[in-house]
């Protein structure tokens, strides 16, 4: 399942950068929710037999989720990259684990293990080798470098609040709900920013990318993101999105002819290396 998502969701990498090329950014993220929440939705109803309805004790929990988890991430790295470049982000986007980490052994009590926290520096270590110089260029945007700490906060507290219950709510339906509350921010800005765009054709490769964007990582990835968070500690599954930006770089440079040199095969050495650290079982 961490291969699925590492693969799938990295190769949304360079789809992003196609698709935001094409068609504006706030339509591309209403497209994007809007296409997981129908598709979670209708798959669990229709193919799976559940219920689209939710306890009401669980209704709080689901909404606290979709603000962090979509609205608060979404919206912080969007607003960050107006200031920040997305190679120079990266690294500050995905420090995710981190907060996750110590956010779970604080509200879950989660053992914070020498190999975690080693396997856990190791990875960061890999990503901060991926973006080398380009980490100079933050100290210029404090501003953008601040909403992508938050977005990553974020993203890490809303893996701990999914963690943190025992849902009786099917994950799949978990997670449509969550895009149709995170949603709604992310629709208010739409309809401020955009809501007078003329939209233009878009190339077969801007299709395929929009699409793709919409459709694979919102509906598939979300979904195998969820299920590993029930099924692995906070830690563990935080740790596992290291490799996805590291196989964002790899499928950029076959699909869009970008550069690969020694910095990135020591950046994948790196966080290969510490997820077999984490996913080991050990008892220290």
């Amino acid at each position: 399942m961490i291969g699925v998502l590492t693969l799938l969701w990295g190769v949304n990498f360079p789809s992003i950068k196609v698709a935001v090329s094409e068609f504006p950014p706030w339509s591309f993220r209403v497209l994007c929710v809007t296409c997981g929440a129908v598709g979670l939705l209708s798959i669990g109803r229709l193919i799976l037999g559940h219920s689209i309805l939710v306890h009401p004790e669980e209704r709080l929990w689901i909404a606290l989720a979709g603000c962090l988890n979509i609205t608060g991430f979404q919206m912080c790295v969007a607003f960050a990259l107006m200031s920040v470049e997305a190679g120079r982000g990266a690294v500050v986007a995905h420090t995710m684990p981190l907060w996750a980490m110590v956010l779970a052994a604080i509200c879950l009590g989660e053992r914070l293990t020498l190999v975690r926290c080693v396997g856990l520096a190791i990875g960061l270590t890999g990503l901060i080798v991926l973006i080398g110089e380009d980490l100079v260029g933050l100290s210029g945007s404090p501003l953008g470098t601040t909403l992508l700490l938050c977005a990553a906060i974020s993203w890490g507290a809303g893996t701990v609040v999914i963690k943190s219950r025992s849902w009786s709510t099917p994950v799949i339906i978990l997670t449509g709900w969550q895009f149709i509350i995170g949603g709604v921010p992310i629709a208010i800005g739409f309809l401020i920013f955009e809501w007078n765009i003329v939209y233009q054709p878009l190339s077969s490769a801007g299709l395929t990318a929009v699409l793709y964007s919409a459709l694979v990582p919102m509906i598939i990835c979300h979904l195998v993101w969820y299920t590993l968070i029930g099924m692995l500690p906070t830690a563990i599954a935080s740790i596992s999105t290291l490799a996805i930006p590291i196989f964002g770089v790899y499928s950029s440079a076959l699909l869009l002819g970008e550069q690969v040199g020694t910095r990135e095969c020591v950046s994948l050495a790196l966080v290969v290396t510490a997820l077999a650290i984490v996913l080991v079982p050990t008892d220290f």
